[in-house]
């Protein structure tokens, strides 16, 4: 039988046939996709913040070379992590939903980063102070709070894009 279509419809299908709609519907979806390269990174950020935190903390008791020297390499890893996150893209390529989101996640940083330097510079002043730090214990526990900046300013817009980004459905 031969059923009678309408130009609509003849329409449709030759744009189905092109296969557009199936490359607009994967390039939407935040599903796992082969040639996706920014894909949310929920846990790698996690660990490197987590790593860096440590080893700040670890400087304040024990300042050494060899702990300044790990955070440095621990801040060489945060780059790397925000190119492959969600917020590597260039933001001219971004749609309203992801320009918002990259707005919102670079707020959250930079709201947290004021925070943890105007109180954190003063804790630091309190403990050099009752403590009687030497000044190269000063120099070291304040490059490793520099290589812990320069970490959280990396990962945390990844971090926070990554969790808050929501899957579209895939059809």
């Amino acid at each position: 039988m031969n059923k009678r279509r309408n130009i609509l419809e003849i329409l449709d299908s030759t744009v189905r046939w092109t296969g557009i709609p199936a490359r607009v519907v994967g390039d939407m979806t935040d599903g796992p996709s082969v040639d996706r390269k920014h894909q949310p990174l929920r846990w790698s950020p996690i660990w490197t913040i987590a790593s860096s935190s440590t080893l700040f903390f670890l400087c304040l008791i024990w300042p050494s070379v060899l702990l300044t020297s790990l955070g440095t390499v621990v801040a060489a890893l945060a780059p790397g992590i925000h190119m492959n996150g969600p917020l590597g893209k260039p933001s001219l390529k971004d749609d309203e939903r992801e320009a918002a989101l990259r707005k919102d996640s670079f707020l959250f940083c930079f709201a947290l980063l004021a925070l943890f330097n105007c109180f954190g510079q003063l804790v630091l002043m309190g403990l050099a102070l009752l403590q009687n730090w030497q000044l190269a214990h000063f120099v070291f526990v304040a490059a490793s709070a520099f290589m812990l900046n320069l970490t959280l300013f990396w990962c945390l817009p990844t971090l926070y894009a990554s969790w808050r980004m929501r899957e579209l459905p895939g059809e």
